[in-house]
């Protein structure tokens, strides 16, 4: 896991927690979750309460944290991709429906803790865990664009695009282009 570096960007491994989020202490981070992700994504990729909620409260999800004292840094959210069979990528999935991989549906990080390895913290726990608990892969999505720095990520960490979707968002913003890509999980 990435610790190198870490007071140096003002926060100590000590001061930053990343508990799971789960259906326990969903009412608990249910506000500041949808405050960032209102803050962070443009509308087209914000979710609804009631899908956040679905993503987090699932029992073979790997949703996590990254809290500080009392302020929520930022979040990962994920579950089974066969929950996701209405979203473009996931649909066409021909892993889908075969309970062996994780959809990595959200990644935030509050705009005050971006740059300090947050966001590279939360994807590597929750790769992890999705290996730990039986996962064979984790997909996703990543805007082309607005969402580079996450793409660039998910690369680092091993993901190769298998579908290029156009015209997905329909918000006026360009480009319109979403990457859907596959992580491999290999035993380790």
């Amino acid at each position: 896991m990435l610790t190198e570096g870490r007071l140096a960007f003002g926060f100590s491994e000590q001061s930053m927690q990343y508990p799971r989020l789960n259906a326990q202490n969903w009412a608990q981070w249910r506000e500041p979750i949808l405050l960032l992700e209102a803050q962070i994504y443009e509308p087209s990729r914000q979710d609804t309460p009631e899908t956040l909620e679905g993503i987090i409260c699932d029992g073979h999800g790997v949703s996590l944290a990254a809290v500080e004292g009392d302020r929520l840094a930022g979040f990962c959210l994920g579950a089974p991709l066969e929950h996701f069979a209405h979203v473009r990528g996931p649909a066409e999935d021909p892993v889908r429906g075969s309970a062996t991989a994780l959809y990595a549906a959200d990644t935030l990080v509050d705009a005050h803790y971006r740059g300090q390895g947050i966001g590279r913290e939360l994807k590597v726990r929750q790769i992890e865990a999705a290996r730990s608990e039986g996962f064979k892969s984790v997909c996703g999505r990543n805007r082309a664009g607005l969402a580079n720095a996450m793409w660039r990520l998910n690369t680092s960490l091993g993901a190769r695009a298998v579908h290029i979707i156009e015209k997905d968002y329909q918000d006026g913003i360009e480009p319109d282009i979403c990457i859907y890509y596959h992580m491999a999980l290999p035993k380790p």
